[in-house]
């Protein structure tokens, strides 16, 4: 029976480079992750579905027609890694190798391409991608199936399984879309409409034109919603259709799929260093393979009873080591990986809850555990009321701080990267622990793993646990009033335009001014006028049109991303619970998602209101902020030792203040504030190597005399820069820098040939031992705090991490024992030449305690 599999190109592919570490290259050093994992998971397709036909859809660096239409139609997506771009035409010549169809076209998207390949093929279709748009392509004939986690966790999606999950049909799909918008493509969709209310919309009234139709049976706020985005909705609808009748040439016939692949396939697998793709024998024929460890067969061992379980634990009660994968494997030594065949039905296996139950012992018990990532499997066992104790070796820690040049988000993806099958995934989960952990003793780094992030899983396990209260009447407060002010200035931005237009639509706000009201002459694109924010605000004084806009647009965010994005993310408890990544930036640094708690404004007033939303969890409590105060700049003057500026802090001076006088040349009593500011511009510049077109843009003076401040800077400074300079020879030298603790970065950019990436390059020596021993300390404090509020006893827990800044959720009659302990602990994480200083306030929301 003939299959057609249609791949969703550039979704994989994207997919694939970030679930895929950067240690994949060729011997020129060439990345191929992507290429990599990409192939694994066409691999798996092609035996998963057994496609009798095959093509690969892509985009091509070109507008669309929906570009035309909306100028930021994809305007929020990050331009490609380099790393990435790279790899393009290697996965096209892979595919052309392997005598896969390639689908392309100016003019269009993939989905666009693979929507007229699924109508018109006469057969069974099934769609491979990331990307939900494609729900709308579902028939009696086309399945299409959505990656979850990483490239191999799928879900089906067919009629039957679209109608139980959103109680939709096919073409509702673009409804949806056109309702509530879509954040990946910059969709805008109607303002405050989300999923929910979007799918109930659509239940009651079928479409787009059935709810407007019916708007007037619809009451209050989204009524209010729903009339202010009516030509937005609209105009998403066609952004969200895909095109079925793209016009480009293709041939059912040309995507006949045919392996074993041939010589000239293997040999390009050679060149990119694939030797374990290699090894599938259903690709490329027979060869032989075996797993081995130190001349030792690995064998992989199937469980389908809870007896023979209970008897393998049994057998190995005096072990030592226990390597749980999260899932269903597990190993206590490196010569046999388990497999519990969990129950899918009546007729055999282990019930999952069952299994959990059995090695519950193990998991709470002394033996020594290795886990992927401990802070992720504490989460999820915790459903079943099992702890984890004594997990000294987690892989994700262990990788991320012995290997600085990737990170890898699953234990999957870590296992491609060294080369490792699988099926016996806990044997090498061990083997790697062994290997990791030499690598650490090798580089001095052992300390940074067992005294600092191997305990930081813990602090933050408890804070994502614990969780952030919100005030719910403030949020509704503020949807109310923003909406309020939006429908306001939506009025007074048609009067001062002379006509009513989307002001959501950059091409039709950039015909009103460059046009219509002829306010310059504007900076063209190819859909029309830029109506950027650094455009618009060159015409800030010529217009009352442009103000009205500039606050349109900042009041839109605060509504749409913070308000309306919140609100999404309360759980039950009426708390929000952010998920700290903390294996995953090069600095060492941690950041949170779902939601970005550390991505909260501050520059306005209006953003910093949303501080007000978080509260302490009951009114016994308060908010505690304490902040470092000017880490960077301290560590500056202890790893540089210049005299100067380590006098200055020593004595307690504003250091601000103190290189105004410098750069200024005036007597500190005559530092003005607005020379103050212009200093302080300075200060943090040169952590970061800024240059004097940067400083020059960043404080509005001329070039020149930015370029004056900074070696007004480096004269009152010397030894900083010669500091900044040996970090730059280190890493060329060595291709890493470190930092207090021994972190390294490597920087590949260091030596490159382009001058934009050596210049990055250079940049992020300069800065990393900075940012990066903030982040150290900032750990180690974190740390401090929580082992001294838990040995005392005290119930007041640390809730939120910003950068250099605790928040701590106090109960009141602990209030002066906690500030004693933050200042304590804080000012003391490591010793420094010049003083650690804590800023530390409080107050009923953090709004006050700011």
């Amino acid at each position: 029976m003939e299959k057609l599999l249609l791949i969703d190109g550039n979704s994989l592919f994207n997919r694939a480079y970030y679930a895929t570490p950067l240690s994949f290259s060729m011997k020129d050093g060439t990345p191929t992750n992507a290429v990599y994992g990409f192939t694994t998971m066409l691999f798996k397709a092609i035996l998963d579905f057994a496609p009798t036909h095959i093509a690969v859809g892509f985009d091509l660096h070109h507008p669309t027609f929906r570009h035309e239409l909306y100028k930021d139609y994809k305007g929020t997506r990050k331009p490609m890694q380099d790393d990435l771009r790279v790899q393009v035409p290697l996965i096209k010549d892979m595919l052309k190798a392997m005598k896969i169809s390639i689908c392309e076209k100016e003019g269009y998207e993939a989905d666009d391409i693979l929507g007229t390949l699924s109508c018109k093929c006469p057969f069974e279709t099934i769609i491979l991608t990331g990307d939900n748009d494609y729900l709308q392509l579902i028939s009696d004939k086309t399945t299409v199936y959505i990656t979850k986690k990483g490239l191999s966790d799928l879900k089906k999606m067919d009629l039957t399984a679209l109608k139980e999950e959103k109680n939709l049909v096919p073409s509702q799909i673009i409804e949806l879309k056109s309702l509530m918008g879509d954040s990946s493509d910059n969709i805008p969709g109607v303002l405050g409409i989300g999923e929910k209310t979007a799918e109930n919309l659509l239940n009651n009234y079928h479409d787009l034109d059935g709810v407007y139709a019916h708007l007037d049976e619809i009451k209050g706020a989204l009524k209010n919603k729903l009339i202010f985005g009516k030509e937005s909705a609209y105009l998403s609808k066609t952004l969200a259709t895909i095109d079925v009748d793209a016009k480009f040439d293709f041939n059912f016939d040309d995507m006949r799929l045919i392996y074993p692949f041939d010589q000239a396939t293997r040999e390009l697998f050679e060149k990119y260093e694939f030797k374990s793709l290699l090894k599938r024998t259903e690709f490329f024929g027979e060869s032989e393979s075996e797993h081995h460890f130190d001349n030792t067969p690995i064998t992989s061992r199937s469980i389908s009873t809870l007896l023979e379980l209970e008897q393998i634990i049994n057998e190995n009660k005096n072990a030592t080591d226990f390597a749980f994968d999260g899932n269903c494997s597990f190993a206590f030594e490196k010569s046999t990986s388990y497999t519990v065949e969990i129950a899918k039905d009546l007729f055999g296996g282990i019930n999952y809850q069952d299994f959990i139950a059995a090695i519950k012992p193990l998991l709470e018990g002394k033996i020594n555990k290795t886990l992927f990532d401990k802070k992720a499997t504490r989460h999820a066992l915790k459903q079943f009321d099992v702890e984890v104790n004594n997990c000294l070796y987690d892989l994700s820690l262990l990788q991320y701080v012995a290997d600085f040049k990737s990170n890898v988000s699953t234990l999957s993806a870590l296992l491609k990267a060294y080369d490792f099958n699988e099926q016996f995934a806990p044997s090498f989960m061990l083997l790697l622990k062994e290997d990791l952990l030499k690598e650490l003793d090798e580089n001095g780094l052992t300390s940074l793993y067992f005294d600092v992030e191997l305990p930081l899983s813990d602090v933050l396990f408890d804070m994502e646990k614990e969780g952030f209260l919100v005030d719910k009447s403030i949020l509704k407060e503020l949807e109310e009033q923003y909406l309020a002010e939006i429908s306001t200035l939506t009025e007074k931005i048609y009067e001062a335009a002379g006509e009513r237009f989307n002001v959501n639509s950059p091409k039709q706000l950039g015909e009103i001014i460059y046009v219509k009201l002829n306010l310059g002459k504007g900076k063209k694109t190819s859909t029309g006028y830029s109506t950027s924010a650094d455009e618009l605000e060159k015409l800030a004084d010529k217009h009352p049109l442009i103000p009205l806009v500039l606050r349109y647009r900042q009041i839109s965010k605060l509504l749409s991303t913070y308000v309306l994005g919140l609100t999404e993310q309360i759980e039950s408890d009426g708390k929000i619970h952010t998920v700290f990544n903390q294996a995953l930036t090069t600095t060492g640094r941690l950041s949170s998602k779902e939601p970005n708690l550390q991505n909260i404004p501050v520059r306005t007033q209006e953003g910093r209101v949303l501080r007000k939303l978080f509260i302490p969890s009951n009114s016994d409590n308060v908010l505690i902020s304490a902040d470092y105060s000017q880490i960077e700049l301290r560590l500056l003057a202890h790893f540089s030792s210049d005299p100067e500026l380590t006098k200055a802090y020593n004595l307690g001076e504003d250091i601000h203040t103190r290189t105004a006088a410098s750069v200024f040349d005036v007597p500190i009593s005559e530092v003005s504030s607005e020379m103050r500011s212009k200093s302080k511009a300075v200060n943090f510049g040169i952590i970061y190597g800024i240059s004097d077109f940067g400083l020059a843009k960043q404080i509005h003076v001329p070039t020149k005399v930015a370029s004056n401040y900074i070696k007004k800077y480096f004269e009152s400074y010397p030894n900083v820069k010669a500091y900044m300079d040996s970090n730059v020879a280190f890493c060329k030298e060595h291709g890493y820098v470190s930092t207090i603790t021994g972190r390294r970065r490597k920087i590949r950019e260091i030596n490159s040939t382009n001058f934009v990436q050596r210049s990055f390059g250079e940049r992020a020596a300069m800065n990393m031992p900075l940012q990066g021993s903030a982040a150290d300390i900032i750990k180690i404090a974190m740390i401090k705090v929580f082992d001294e509020l838990k040995n005392r006893n005290l119930k007041s827990k640390i809730i939120l991490q910003i950068h250099d800044e605790l928040i701590i959720d106090c109960k009141k009659n602990e209030l002066e024992e906690v500030l004693s302990i933050l200042k304590e602990q804080m000012e003391n994480a490591v010793s420094l030449s010049i003083p650690l200083e804590v800023n530390i306030s409080y107050g009923d929301s953090w709004y006050d305690a700011k």
